[in-house]
């Protein structure tokens, strides 16, 4: 199984596609289980992990990363493989609230050793329509960019799938992915476009996700990938290879003239451990300091009083809005450069005071 911290070893750049295909479906595994809501973040709120990664992981086990304390998580890691030079690769997560209103995170997510980093924007927009709703990205996010250092800075932009939560009337709710996404890289020419396939409840259907990766010319067809279906896609771009199967249970892949392969097994992937620090070591805005005295109460089910203590919460930042607002002052990050809107790709200030 191709994962995160693998994708920049082949040579192969349609292999390079592949396993960013392969990363790119295992961060869904969050979407497999219960749906839950996660706390509203607080303006500034940020958060700071890490995993490292033992490189003597046999090829039969895998770890999935999963982010659980703040409402920025696109990014999931998965670790599989061995690593003939190192012991162990660190994995790093740095995310930070940078907006309210809209609610808006930046985040980064990278590999030193491999010199992999990926970046993005999260913002989401619902719409709730009858007996479902949908969860889309917002405005601000352009999707998960995945540079390749070592393969001379290649970027993959990785759109996010839309979501659709169903089961309201069953009373168990569940998540389908719904519509089109697409990866794309400039500098190979490669291009994938994902097609997920809506689930009736009285479908029989073994299969809700396909795809193609093709070649493409980028000042032809670059603006134009993100509107395609799979049916759009010009018999002028080879496609070299086709996937599917269901995404949340197993996807193969198949290269053109070549055998069929799994891609991903979501039933194989199991949650890795995050490093954080104690409580006692994070800053006053760091997620589980924020949210500890109201997750303490849930923990020991007293909800009245986790909602009070929330509400506290969400008052006090209200009071702080009101006075940056009187003193005309706007809210600087202290983790990113602010200037992130138009590309969608935030960048870390290089003195970023980061607690990891």
């Amino acid at each position: 199984m191709v994962v995160y911290y693998r994708i920049t070893e082949s040579d192969d750049e349609i292999e390079r596609m592949v396993a960013v295909l392969a990363w790119w479906f295992s961060k869904l595994l969050k979407h497999t289980g219960r749906v839950h809501k996660p706390f509203n973040s607080v303006l500034g709120e940020r958060f700071f992990c890490h995993w490292d990664v033992p490189c003597s992981a046999t090829s039969g086990s895998s770890d999935v990363s999963r982010r659980e304390d703040t409402a920025s998580s696109s990014i999931t890691n998965v670790s599989v493989g061995t690593d003939e030079t190192v012991d162990k690769l660190r994995v790093e997560y740095i995310t930070e609230q940078v907006s309210h209103h809209p609610p808006v995170s930046a985040f980064t997510y990278r590999c030193s050793e491999r010199g992999i980093e990926a970046v993005g924007i999260d913002h989401i927009k619902a719409k709730f329509t009858g007996l479902s709703a949908t969860v889309a990205p917002g405005s601000e996010s352009k999707g998960i960019f995945v540079t390749l250092k070592q393969r001379g800075n290649e970027t993959y932009k990785c759109t996010h799938p839309t979501g659709s939560i169903v089961g309201w009337l069953r009373g168990t709710l569940k998540v389908q992915m719904i519509e089109n996404s697409y990866i794309v890289c400039a500098k190979s020419g490669l291009a994938a476009v994902v097609e997920f396939k809506e689930e009736r409840w009285f479908s029989k259907d073994k299969g809700n996700v396909s795809g193609k990766v093709f070649r493409y010319n980028e000042s032809i067809f670059g603006d134009k990938i993100a509107s395609w279906r799979l049916k759009d896609i010009p018999k002028t771009c080879e496609v070299v290879a086709t996937f599917g199967g269901s995404w949340d249970q197993q996807v193969t892949v198949q290269r053109i003239k070549g055998p069929e392969r799994l891609l991903i097994d979501m039933a194989a992937l199991r949650i890795a451990d995050k490093s954080v620090k104690p409580l006692e070591e994070q800053g006053d805005l760091e997620s589980r300091r924020v949210w500890e005295p109201v997750a303490s109460k849930m923990r020991q089910g007293k909800f009245a009083e986790a909602s009070r203590t929330k509400r506290a919460i969400e008052e006090n930042q209200r009071t702080l809005a009101a006075g940056r607002k009187e003193r005309g002052e706007a809210f600087v990050p202290a983790l990113f450069k602010p200037d992130y809107s138009a590309s969608g790709r935030p960048e870390l200030l290089d003195n970023a005071p980061i607690n990891m």
